[in-house]
């Protein structure tokens, strides 16, 4: 394991710690405001073989070691999380770019999920969103 992979599974392992010492039963509202209004965004980067090539690097460095190689929500990091990290074979075929893009960027309350927009860049979130969608289109 590379030292940026080892980085990045100690960050996302010390959210996973502070996500289950601190629970959340409800979600936030102002998140949920968010997200509705999100939901009808998309994304201003062309959907292109390179874009998601491009999200395809970023998973594997920010999001494989939760969510698995092939999005299952099976990722070594992922195994004692509550709740697990999503499936994204089921999940990203029923989200819109702006709900993924919205994920991405602000986390998901009540999960381990964090939010990426102060790490990623706009245009990396969306590179995200482009390979996420080719996961969930059985596409890796």
């Amino acid at each position: 394991m590379t030292s940026a992979a080892r980085w990045t599974l100690a960050r996302l392992l010390a959210a996973s710690v502070l996500a289950g010492a601190i629970p959340v039963t409800t979600p936030d509202l102002a998140w949920r405001k968010g997200f509705e209004s999100a939901s009808g965004i998309e994304s201003p980067t062309p959907h292109s073989d390179a874009s998601a090539d491009a999200g395809r690097a970023l998973y594997q460095v920010h999001c494989v070691a939760c969510h698995g190689a092939r999005g299952r929500g099976d990722g070594p990091a992922g195994a004692g999380l509550h709740p697990p990290p999503a499936d994204l074979l089921l999940h990203a075929p029923q989200h819109t770019d702006g709900e993924l893009f919205y994920y991405i960027a602000r986390g998901i309350p009540g999960t381990a999920m964090p939010a990426w927009r102060g790490a990623l860049s706009e245009s990396e979130r969306w590179h995200l969103v482009h390979y996420v969608h080719e996961l969930g289109a059985g596409r890796p």
